[in-house]
């Protein structure tokens, strides 16, 4: 059962109103995307300031990216095609010079093709609640083609590099 699965299942329980739209959002996605092949849907990875921009890796963070139209990774070495950078502190942009100098960013189709994003959004993969908030977020960046949720410029935004 994924994660997707569980949250509704236990939504039922509590507001059947509530697990419905959660469902019927997240279908919707789902739906929008089912066409696409593999190779159209970019490797991501998402980095975290406060591990000092180490790949974050959890099976929710995966499905939430799967689902939302990209392909997860865990590792730069397997090259993205988006890097996402998730933002804890004030002091980030301080900090990016650092990052991307950093010849396994630099080295990436990502950066290559100026496609680094920051989540600003402080409760980002925090909590159940924020599933489809987070995977809207996600669609937004990967596939913005396809999905508009008015989340851009205030819960992330598309960091140019060139």
């Amino acid at each position: 059962m994924t994660k997707y699965e569980e949250l509704i299942s236990s939504l039922k329980q509590i507001d059947t109103a509530k697990a419905e739209y959660l469902e019927e959002e997240i279908d919707i996605i789902i739906h929008k995307l089912k066409f696409l092949t593999e190779e159209s849907l970019p490797k991501a990875i998402i980095v975290d300031q406060n591990r000092d921009f180490q790949p974050m890796d959890s099976e929710i963070l995966a499905e939430k990216i799967n689902i939302a139209g990209g392909r997860f990774i865990s590792s730069l070495d397997q090259n993205p095609d988006c890097i996402v950078i998730l933002q804890r502190s004030e002091n980030l942009y301080g900090q990016l010079s650092e990052l991307l100098n950093n010849i396994e960013i630099i080295n990436t189709s990502a950066f290559q093709n100026n496609n680094l994003f920051i989540i600003q959004e402080a409760s980002f993969n925090q909590s159940d609640d924020n599933y489809l908030k987070d995977t809207e977020i996600l669609a937004e960046i990967f596939q913005p083609k396809y999905f508009f949720y008015g989340h851009e410029g205030s819960a992330w935004v598309k960091f140019e590099i060139q």
